[in-house]
């Protein structure tokens, strides 16, 4: 085979650049603080939350966080308290109530415990409490 019989002409440069366009997608970020939902409805009356030092019981804690959704959902049906689902790395922790009083903690902690969540136990941390509240 010789160079004679070789097509020379053909010129990549001619081609043109191509359009890439950047494709927009959902940033999945992880839960660095903590989530609290709160359900409101146009009628009813928002109270001003408040911080206090008080108690709380940790249910759960688990580094997985599709499990910590599904018992942060489970705790939100089991329970009328307010559910906390914190992450401190590298764990998401379940926590329910906002207990002025250790008295009232410990009865949470012993209804998490029937309930099933052997390990519950009360943690002392800030809480939100209502104006109404002492």
């Amino acid at each position: 085979m010789s160079n004679d019989s070789l097509d020379e002409s053909f010129d990549p440069t001619s081609l043109g650049d191509w359009k890439v366009l950047p494709q927009t997608r959902e940033v999945i970020r992880p839960i660095d603080e903590e989530l609290e939902y709160r359900v409101t409805n146009a009628t009813s009356q928002q109270t001003e939350a408040k911080t206090a030092i008080g108690y709380r019981v940790q249910i759960f804690s688990t580094s997985d966080y599709l499990q910590a959704i599904r018992v942060d959902s489970l705790a939100r049906i089991r329970w009328k308290e307010k559910v906390y689902l914190r992450f401190d790395s590298p764990y998401y922790k379940i926590r329910i109530g906002d207990a002025l009083q250790r008295d009232a903690a410990d009865r949470l902690q012993q209804s998490a415990v029937k309930a099933g969540y052997r390990t519950a136990w009360v943690i002392r941390t800030e809480i939100q409490r209502r104006n109404d509240e002492q």
